[in-house]
């Protein structure tokens, strides 16, 4: 009779692999999210900053 060891642990490298590469996935989106908004911000300083010099 087989034993159900090697199969269960297949199954755990399989899960857990497959909870690594949807935690990698989501800090990657995670991470193009934060330089997204870290452009927007800087675009929107230096259309105020454009429009204050303008004012001046």
């Amino acid at each position: 009779m087989l034993s159900l060891s090697p199969v269960l642990r297949q199954i755990r490298h399989w899960w857990l692999r497959r909870a690594e590469d949807h935690y990698l996935i989501c800090a990657d989106v995670e991470q193009k999210r934060v330089r997204e908004a870290q452009q927007n911000v800087a675009y929107y300083q230096k259309q105020a900053a454009l429009a204050r010099s303008e004012r001046i």
